[in-house]
């Protein structure tokens, strides 16, 4: 059938063309983006089409030993001496901006990580909201759980992820 060319279609909200991604990405560590200490990055690959996305900062023991100290500065200076409502209003503020965010992030990780949209779309990222909302509506009750009067963070916990 021809429609004389009369229906435009906009483009699929899943489609990927929109995204950009900077060539290389370096670490986050105390407020400030920062190259790898030992100079090395790796490639982020797009399992579908075999094409680099970008390039990672590859962590080392140095790198890692920064951002522990990084952290455990602001959680002496800043996150520590919060009160349970005001770190939730932090966490509840997270889970917003991934809500916010969520069909670039599932875009993103379908691109990286090979999976369906469908499943980083309607499953990943609305966990990854999920759990932080979660953990922010628990930020204000730890008193009640048994916790003491009075509950605060222990400390830094870090995980090194690919």
């Amino acid at each position: 059938m021809n429609f004389g060319g009369k229906w435009e279609f906009a483009p699929a909200p899943e489609q990927s063309d929109y995204i950009k991604l900077k060539p290389r990405y370096q670490h986050f560590i105390n407020g400030k983006f920062v190259a790898p200490h030992s100079g090395k990055y790796f490639p982020s690959i797009n399992p579908a089409t075999e094409q680099k996305l970008a390039e990672i900062a590859e962590g080392d023991a140095h790198d890692v030993d920064q951002a522990v100290k990084a952290a455990r500065a602001a959680y002496k200076n800043v996150w520590g001496k919060m009160s349970g409502r005001e770190r939730g209003k932090y966490l509840y503020r997270i889970a917003r901006l991934i809500q916010e965010k969520s069909r670039e992030l599932a875009i993103l990780e379908t691109m990286d990580g090979g999976k369906t949209i469908k499943e980083s779309r309607d499953v990943d990222l609305p966990l990854v909201a999920a759990h932080f909302f979660y953990y922010a509506g628990w930020a204000d009750k730890l008193a009640y759980a048994g916790f003491g009067p009075d509950p605060r963070p222990i400390g830094v916990a870090g995980q090194v992820i690919p």
